[in-house]
């Protein structure tokens, strides 16, 4: 499990393809804190250490990978965000962030606003259950809030800390594509309600709580 705020913003290093597989390298920012095994989560995509230097990390990427992220799109030099999976008794500063994304998302817009930046996203309508205003969303690993919503176009608000301390300061333009996992107490929510058909089925979830 992550909570989306990011340690790190690293580089890919190389791309090994392997038919509709590959082999990622990149820049290993957590030196030797790190074992063969660990999870990691590169733009929100939960990946396993398969071997690492203590200049380099290196992840097997699936083929169900590839089509569902952004990964596909990766080339030397790509900068992506980097958070290792919370440990037991780690604080909780975002939200659940489970490491699968469901979608790629695509930036319609982004407007500078003092030092911030407002970005706007749209996404595939099939999700639209799964968002509400002030929810939270994970939009390349990063622990957002959804600042408005019209549609299947969320839009975020980015303080200058965000910025600094991922790798939207040199990512953010429209037309890019972006990973997006929506939260999981949504989706359980969402499901429940299409199962019951009805608010009963939520009444009786909160009953239970």
């Amino acid at each position: 499990m992550f909570t989306g705020i990011i340690e790190a913003v690293s580089a890919v290093t190389k791309i090994e393809k392997r038919g509709s597989e590959c082999r990622l390298s990149i820049k290993n920012p957590f030196g030797n804190e790190i074992k063969t095994g660990d999870s990691i989560a590169v733009d929100g995509v939960c990946l396993t250490v398969e071997s690492f230097t203590e200049g380099t990390i290196s992840f097997f990427v699936s083929k169900s990978t590839l089509e569902k992220t952004i990964a596909a799109k990766y080339n030397t030099g790509s900068t992506v965000n980097l958070e290792r999976a919370m440990p037991a008794d780690g604080r909780f500063d975002g939200h659940i962030v489970q490491g699968h994304v469901d979608s790629c998302g695509k930036i319609t817009g982004v407007r500078k606003i003092g030092d911030g930046v407002e970005t706007e996203i749209t996404f595939d309508r099939k999700f639209n259950d799964l968002t509400v205003p002030r929810g939270s969303v994970t939009v390349n690993g990063v622990s957002l809030t959804i600042a408005g919503l019209e549609g299947n176009t969320l839009k975020i608000s980015l303080i200058p800390e965000t910025l600094k301390r991922t790798s939207f300061a040199g990512t953010l333009k429209t037309g890019a594509e972006v990973n997006i996992e929506f939260d999981i107490l949504g989706k359980y929510v969402a499901r429940i309600m299409h199962r019951g058909g009805n608010d009963e089925a939520l009444e009786n979830l909160i009953e239970k709580l």
